[in-house]
């Protein structure tokens, strides 16, 4: 029986293509690890750093222009007391009812329709939402309104 020439140079061709293929995947392996090798994050030292936060840097400038000059925070939800005068009072998102018997303090309330109560003549600056209504806020001047 005599050979076919097509049928040879056919299994050839077919070697040659699964060695490229075989050379081609090897390739993309070691392209892949290498550049995945080389995504390295390096340390930072984001973690050895801390810094107290002050009233200043909490208190709003209404307030500081308004003559408070806040030396302690006092925050929480619901009910929050001032605790002495020149504190920052802060409420939170909620409806929140922010007291002083202090004098001299700013009160600053959340996006609830929180209600405020300063002292007789003492000088208390409140920062109030839009959703805070007139009838909410007793012996306290208001010095800016947000959202």
């Amino acid at each position: 029986m005599a050979r076919r020439p097509g049928r040879r140079t056919t299994r050839r061709q077919q070697g040659l293509f699964w060695l490229v293929l075989a050379a081609a995947v090897a390739f993309g392996f070691v392209t892949t690890q290498a550049f995945t090798a080389s995504n390295a994050v390096p340390a930072t030292n984001i973690g050895q750093f801390s810094q107290a936060i002050t009233p200043a840097q909490l208190e709003p400038a209404e307030c500081i222009t308004g003559g408070v000059t806040a030396t302690s925070i006092v925050s929480g939800t619901g009910t929050v007391n001032a605790t002495a005068a020149n504190q920052l009072v802060l409420g939170s998102s909620a409806v929140d009812s922010l007291t002083d018997t202090f004098g001299t303090v700013c009160m600053v309330g959340g996006a609830g329709s929180d209600s405020f109560q300063g002292k007789n003549a003492g000088g208390d600056l409140c920062v109030v939402s839009t959703a805070t209504t007139a009838g909410n806020i007793k012996k306290c001047t208001v010095v800016a309104t947000r959202p």
